[in-house]
């Protein structure tokens, strides 16, 4: 059996259920803790799918016996990376309707009911390729309408159907501009009266059971799945670029005491210091500085330097498709490039998510307690030609392949397909020119 199948029988087996990975001690290194604080020679000791240890080379010691030495001398180590507003396992080939989970079909613009952790799809290749460059934890949103639904955050276990959701209704996920009635007012006007009807149906559940309520703007489940993000409990992420729009959702917030983030917000800087007196963190794809529409004619790329300057936080994502959210790297270091600083661009793409979307506690960071979602770089994780050469999730060494590797290494050697004696039918490779198209032998 060759080690390509090895590989692909390893990758697509699944893992089993809330399995805790073995005690492991991570040594040497420079640990970018993820809050901006760097230890040098570092030392981590992963027990039970947590961190249970994180210092210097004095920790070393402490680890016991029975557990799994690795040495990162000479290496980058940080907190998983985590990709925020993605519809990773919802899509898994756009052009396949089949594949898609990521919207009901619905044509009403309410669907804050809908969760998007009832449809993940724990076996989607999508997983490992994001997993092995380094995302190590998605916020997966459903899509459409204007309150599209409930937010699952998702550790990116491949195969793990029962253990890979770490929590479902993280957030309740909207749309702003022209997400209703082909007119931003309309979709505003909507939005308020869909949330003054949350609020009054929370004290009229019974009413409403015996019909003695006035209609409302939404089903009963949509109204229901809205009360945490009224009692403050869950954030409300609204897409919104265009400055305008940004402060109506700030109107908003604080006329219905809602924890905002702000999803796109490509003219976010312009209205920067309204969001930092609210607190109110943007997700932005530094690489958007192109106006995709009217709404984005202040796009710019040093959008997330300005915003940081001003004292916003700033989550950096892929906001483009499910298939590439592990180029956040690449657009944490394009922000970089144009200003902001480097311990916030890593802070952006690691704590400032789980901290935008209240997991904190457990996520963005390697502190003592929290999920062990580390990688392990040969290099700076924001340049382009480093890459993870050790992935943890939730303490596991994931295997380093995926569906790209696989088929990399199968066709790196094109002479195992055409030209050989063995395979007659092949087809003869075009002429390039070449002295010769046979391939040698192979030298002893």
């Amino acid at each position: 059996m060759s080690h390509i199948l090895l590989a692909a029988l390893t990758l697509l087996a699944p893992a089993p259920a809330r399995a805790a990975g073995p005690t492991t001690l991570v040594t040497g290194g420079d640990l970018h803790v993820g809050d901006g604080t760097v230890i040098k020679n570092a030392t981590v000791l992963i027990r039970e799918g947590k961190f249970a240890g994180v210092g210097g080379p004095e920790l070393a010691g402490s680890a016991g016996g029975d557990v799994t030495r690795i040495d990162a001398a000479g290496k980058v180590l940080t907190p998983g990376l985590i990709a925020a507003d993605n519809q990773l396992g919802l899509v898994e080939i756009d052009l396949e309707g089949s594949t898609h989970d990521d919207a009901r079909a619905t044509d009403h613009p309410v669907r804050a009911a809908y969760d998007a952790s009832r449809a993940f799809h724990a076996e989607s290749s999508l997983i490992q390729v994001a997993a092995v460059g380094g995302v190590t934890t998605a916020a997966v949103a459903p899509a459409g309408g204007l309150l599209s639904g409930q937010v699952a955050w998702v550790d990116l276990l491949h195969g793990d159907h029962r253990g890979a959701l770490a929590r479902a209704g993280v957030a309740i996920d909207g749309n702003l501009g022209h997400s209703w009635g082909d007119s931003r007012a309309a979709a505003l006007a909507k939005l308020h009266e869909v949330l003054t009807d949350a609020q009054v149906f929370r004290g009229r559940k019974d009413a409403y059971e015996r019909a003695q309520t006035r209609p409302f703007a939404a089903h009963a489940l949509d109204l229901q799945a809205l009360q945490p993000a009224l009692a403050g409990q869950v954030p409300l992420t609204l897409t919104a670029d265009r400055a305008s729009d940004i402060l109506a959702a700030l109107d908003l917030a604080k006329e219905y005491k809602l924890r905002l983030v702000v999803v796109g917000g490509a003219e976010a800087w312009k209205v920067a210091s309204e969001l930092a007196a609210a607190k109110v963190p943007v997700v932005l794809q530094p690489s958007r500085n192109l106006p995709s529409s009217f709404d984005a004619l202040g796009a710019r790329l040093d959008s997330a330097a300005l915003l940081a300057a001003a004292g916003v936080p700033v989550v950096i994502s892929w906001l483009d498709d499910s298939h590439n959210i592990r180029n956040i790297t690449q657009e944490a270091g394009l922000a970089v490039a144009n200003g902001l600083p480097w311990d916030k661009a890593l802070r952006a793409i690691t704590l400032e998510p789980a901290l935008a979307y209240g997991q904190g506690a457990t996520h963005g960071s390697v502190a003592a307690g929290k999920v062990a979602n580390l990688v392990i770089w040969d290099g700076d994780p924001l340049e382009l030609s480093s890459r993870p050469t050790q992935v943890f999730v939730r303490g596991r060494a994931i295997p380093m392949v995926s569906r790209q590797t696989l088929l990399r290494d199968r066709y790196r050697k094109l002479d195992n397909f055409v030209g050989t004696k063995s395979s007659s039918s092949a087809r003869p490779r075009p002429d390039t020119g070449a002295a010769s198209t046979t391939a040698a032998p192979p030298q002893k």
